[in-house]
C-alpha cells in the first residue's frame, strides 16, 4: 500500500493498530540502521512539542493536553524514509500512533500531519451525507458508467454547495433554513446539512411550483358550482 502511494506521489497518513511490527531505525552514534519492535521505539520517544487541542464531540467541546514525539523508521528490506507520529492525550490518557511518508522535519510540519489526520471524520460526515438520509446516492437508477460518473459528480457537487452555504451564510438564514426543512428547536438538535438540505429542498420546489403556476395558472375557471 505504501509503495502505491509513493508511485502516485501523493501522502499518507495511517493509524498504526499493530505496534508488534518489526521495523528499522537509524542510529546516529553508530552510523547504520538497526532493527527495532515498533511498540518499544513509541514507549521511548521524547515528547519535543505540547499543545492545548480542541474537540469537539456529540455537542460538547473541551481542550486536552497532547504531547508530540516523532522518529524516522523504514520498513525492512525497503529504502523508503517513514515518520512515525505518536500523540498522547493526557487528559483522556490515550495514545494515538501515526505512520506517514510526510518528513517530519519541523513543528508545523508534525501539526499539519496532525491536523489531516484530524479531518478524517469531515470525510466520513461527508460519505454519510451523500448517502440514505442525505443525498440518497445510493438510489442508482442509471446502468452505464459515464451516467453513473455524472451522477456521482453532480451528488458531490450538490453536497459541497450546502457545505458550503453552512459555512458562509448568515446564521439567521441558516437557522431560517433549518427550521423550515424541518428543525424543531430541541436541545438535542444537532445544526447538521439534513435539516439544511431539507430546507434548501423546499424553496427550490416552493420557486419551481411559483414559476409554473406564473406560466401556466391553475384552470379555475373549468370548475362550477352545484
Amino acid at each position: 500500500m505504501f509503495a502505491q502511494v509513493a508511485e502516485l506521489r501523493q501522502e499518507f497518513v495511517f493509524r498504526v493498530s499493530h505496534l508488534e511490527r518489526i521495523v528499522e531505525v537509524y542510529n546516529d552514534r553508530l552510523d547504520r540502521w538497526e532493527t527495532e519492535k515498533l511498540q518499544d521505539l513509541v514507549e521511548s520517544v521524547p515528547y519535543q512539542a505540547t499543545f492545548q487541542v480542541l474537540f469537539q464531540h456529540a455537542g460538547e467541546t473541551r481542550f486536552d493536553t497532547v504531547h508530540f514525539g516523532w522518529f524516522m523508521v523504514r520498513i525492512p528490506n525497503t529504502d523508503r524514509p517513514l515518520w512515525i507520529l505518536v500523540a498522547d492525550d493526557e487528559t483522556l490518557n490515550r495514545q494515538l500512533v501515526l505512520i506517514t511518508n510526510s518528513p517530519l522535519t519541523s513543528v508545523s510540519a508534525v501539526q499539519q500531519v496532525y491536523n489531516d489526520w484530524r479531518l478524517r471524520s469531515r470525510i466520513e460526515h461527508g460519505y454519510r451525507f451523500d448517502q440514505e438520509q442525505g443525498l440518497d446516492v445510493e438510489d442508482m437508477r442509471v446502468q452505464t458508467v459515464d451516467r453513473m460518473r455524472r451522477l456521482f459528480a453532480i451528488v458531490l457537487l450538490a453536497a459541497q454547495i450546502v457545505f458550503v452555504i453552512s459555512a458562509h451564510w448568515p446564521p439567521k438564514a441558516l437557522l431560517w433554513l433549518r427550521q423550515l426543512g424541518g428543525k424543531l428547536g430541541l436541545p438535542t438538535d444537532r445544526d447538521g446539512p439534513y435539516w439544511l438540505l431539507q430546507g434548501l429542498s423546499a424553496v427550490i420546489l416552493t420557486c419551481m411550483t411559483l414559476s409554473f403556476v406564473c406560466l401556466h395558472p391553475f384552470p379555475f375557471q373549468e370548475f362550477t358550482c352545484g
